[in-house]
């Protein structure tokens, strides 16, 4: 069986993620299907999240910066010297370079923003400020 294949066409809602996925184009400013680096964006009541695949890079390899409610994630590999006595008939594996940015909600608290790497996948941690979280409200009793 073949995939369904959903394209967005402009005034119709024909799947229900469409919402989720334009509210998170709205936020933080970036196409919903991009070439390059596959990312996913995500938000929790503590903070927001973007994880991105770069398999093959180490953390040497990567920048990670927010300036001016702008997160920019570089990646660079510089290609292996040839060592003595290997002729490459091949040669597919390259030096690159890598670049996303989001535009950042004002909510995001820059100074706290954390970037991990594991297993090929960058995780990019970002705290809301605490006004942006949600809070409980209690509900008094109204005085007569």
């Amino acid at each position: 069986m073949l995939p369904t294949i959903i394209t967005h066409a402009p005034g119709r809602r024909s799947h229900i993620g469409f919402d989720l996925d334009r509210f998170f184009d709205d936020v933080f400013e970036t196409p919903r299907r991009s070439a390059g680096v596959p990312a996913d964006l995500f938000e929790t009541e503590e903070r927001y999240g973007v994880e991105l695949e770069l398999p093959g890079y180490v953390e040497s390899d990567i920048d990670v910066t927010v300036d001016r409610g702008v997160l920019t994630v570089t990646a660079n590999r510089e290609t292996e010297s040839e060592e003595d006595g290997k002729t490459y008939h091949v040669r597919e594996r390259r030096a690159s370079r890598l670049t996303r940015s989001f535009k950042l909600p004002a909510s995001v608290r820059a100074d706290e923003v954390n970037a991990s790497l594991a297993d090929g996948i960058l995780s990019v941690s970002l705290p809301k400020a605490p006004e942006a979280q949600p809070r409980q409200i209690e509900v008094g009793r109204t005085k007569k």
